[in-house]
């Protein structure tokens, strides 16, 4: 018996069945952690927006700390800059904005005419099966689209606890993030982690936990600025391009191809379809010019920009990143999807010192 305990296979087995046993009391006993899931909803998204704005600006707070200036006076000018930065966003390109969407709703409906046409054409010349032209009534079907999306919107707002959780969510964000935001760029290289650490750490396993956290520091820090930097440079690009061949719609569709440009590998083909749409109803030529300018805009941003802002830090192959896309947005949608890849590199490194770990203790 105390040979089949030392077992390895055996104490797995031990540990998952105590695992399966708390997951089954856990589900048991679920309202007592109700709170806490309240709790924990109202702070994620804060504390994720707060984190990934950390990273994005620590280079900056870090950059004036070394021109001799404090950290907390680096914060502010950080604020203020990023305030002056809104005030003329609002100013200049906030109009344009406006003018593209309200430009784009007054078109739609001669959009959906052309692009039933051209289906119809397209059936004609036996590139597609047959459509009955009444089910294919694009705009009924926008038009249905959209009354159903109204009815569903206006049932949210009807609903007073969909409102204020809303209106808690929307407040706890405004309010926790810009202060939670300071106190991380402020504190950071301060020795309050380091006092706080060895309370909760082992003395023994310090140096492990150490090295596990400075490593995950360094690739969320990669990640984050990366991808800001890339989905930017696209967005320049193709927005620059739009306007160059004389695209219709040319900042909002750049601000869709920039923002879908987060989703790894998937996301530029995403972003491109609104732009190649659009195109096609113009003119088949426009089509080819939009293809074009992301074809190139992705080519520059694959040969010149990823390879000097991201390098291979993640050192992740292209296959597990698509299907861990894949798999994020069939479990959680959009959010999976944009947090796929960070959380499987936080495991990944988390795994990697849980197994070195446990092999130094082996050899010791």
């Amino acid at each position: 018996m105390h040979l089949l305990f030392n077992h390895k296979y055996f104490r797995a087995s031990i540990w998952l069945l105590l695992l399966f046993l708390l997951i089954y009391m856990g589900e048991k006993v679920a309202y007592i952690f109700i709170p806490l899931v309240v709790l924990l909803e109202t702070l994620f998204f804060p504390m994720l927006i707060a984190g990934i704005l950390y990273y994005l600006t620590c280079p900056f707070v870090d950059w004036l700390h070394h021109k001799k200036i404090p950290r907390t006076a680096g914060v502010i000018l950080l604020y203020l800059a990023a305030l002056g930065v809104l005030v003329l966003f609002s100013i200049t390109i906030t109009p344009t904005i406006q003018s593209e969407i309200a430009s784009l709703q007054e078109d739609i409906p001669l959009m959906m005419q052309e692009l039933e046409q051209i289906l119809l054409q397209l059936e004609e010349r036996g590139l597609l099966p047959h459509l009955d032209p009444q089910e294919l009534d694009v705009e009924n079907l926008a038009r249905d689209i959209a009354g159903a999306f109204g009815q569903y919107s206006s049932q949210i707002v009807e609903s007073i606890g969909a409102v204020l959780d809303f209106f808690t969510l929307l407040f706890a964000t405004i309010i926790i993030v810009p202060f939670l935001l300071f106190f991380l760029l402020k504190e950071k290289g301060s020795p309050i982690i380091s006092k706080v650490l060895p309370r909760l750490v082992p003395e023994n396993h310090l140096p492990q936990v150490n090295s596990a956290l400075a490593e995950l520091n360094r690739a969320m820090g990669s990640y984050v600025q990366g991808i800001g930097i890339v989905c930017l440079s696209v967005g320049i690009l193709v927005y620059l391009g739009y306007n160059l061949i004389g695209l219709e719609y040319s900042l909002i569709l750049a601000a869709f191809a920039t923002i879908t440009n987060i989703i790894p590998f998937l996301g530029p083909f995403i972003g491109a379809i609104p732009a190649v749409i659009i195109g096609m109803l113009h003119s088949p030529a426009m089509m080819l010019k939009v293809i074009a300018v992301i074809v190139v805009a992705q080519q520059l941003e694959s040969l010149l920009i990823s390879p000097q802002v991201m390098g291979r830090k993640l050192a992740m192959n292209p296959l597990t990143i698509i299907i861990l896309v894949m798999v994020a947005g069939r479990l959680g949608g959009f959010l999976a999807i944009i947090l796929a890849v960070p959380a499987f590199t936080i495991l990944k490194i988390i795994i990697t010192h849980v197994y070195q770990f446990l092999e130094d203790q082996k050899e010791a």
